[in-house]
């Protein structure tokens, strides 16, 4: 591991353990065909949902993270995390990135390429936005060998100064249909809804002073007269 990639990794756990009480896992991790890429699709509603796909797939699969980033040039130490330029205004590059990532799920079949099928980042209250499910079938003729995983990330309040991020994934399948919104719909309600007793916390985050303050020796200062 490169100095850039163990600092940017670094800067990445750090953030996370500053914005979130928590995060975690909800439900069962499906088996995964062996020695095949994987093309997990997600939807996209919060600044931290690469670094937490990131996170998943340290402590969980043990897989390194691929993903194409639009605005790779004006953050390019995302590289040091698999990053690859993904500009809207530029094809040649944009071929060059798919053709990076088609060696390197010959070269590495245990990669991870994370997706935001719904183009951008919106409002949770917005569910999850209309995409083209033909994109993702021309997207499996370019990636034959990949497995397609639909994952769900939801950040909620359980009663603290910090949110909790709950991650989940559904049944993986062999190649994309088209029919991809339903599925990646139904997980995200499945991650949503998901009890606190029905999950497993991959990441602690930090505890905010109500939680550890006790100051009840003053209270004789301000009890009413």
């Amino acid at each position: 591991m490169s100095w850039a990639n163990t600092l940017v990794e670094h800067l990445m756990l750090r953030d996370l353990r500053k914005q979130f009480r928590r995060v975690c896992w909800v439900g069962d991790l499906p088996d995964f065909p062996a020695n095949q890429p994987l093309i997990l699709y997600t939807n996209h509603h919060s600044f931290y949902d690469g670094y937490l796909i990131w996170l998943m797939a340290q402590r969980l699969l043990n897989r390194p993270v691929l993903t194409w980033m639009e605005e790779w040039d004006r953050f390019p130490f995302f590289g040091a995390s698999g990053a690859l330029p993904f500009p809207p205004d530029d094809a040649k590059r944009r071929a060059a990135t798919l053709r990076h990532t088609a060696r390197l799920f010959r070269e590495k079949p245990e990669t991870l390429l994370f997706y935001f099928p719904e183009g951008k980042l919106h409002r949770p209250e917005e569910g999850i936005l209309p995409f083209d499910g033909e994109v993702l079938v021309r997207l499996n003729r370019l990636f034959p060998a990949a497995c397609w995983w639909p994952f769900g990330i939801h950040v909620t309040w359980w009663g603290e100064a910090l949110p909790t991020a709950l991650l989940g994934g559904g049944r993986p399948h062999p190649q994309a249909t088209g029919a991809e919104h339903a599925q990646l719909e139904a997980v995200w309600h499945t991650v949503r809804s998901a009890a606190p007793e029905n999950t497993r916390v991959l990441l602690e985050g930090h505890a905010s002073p109500n939680e550890s303050w006790n100051l009840s020796f003053l209270r004789r200062f301000f009890a009413p007269s």
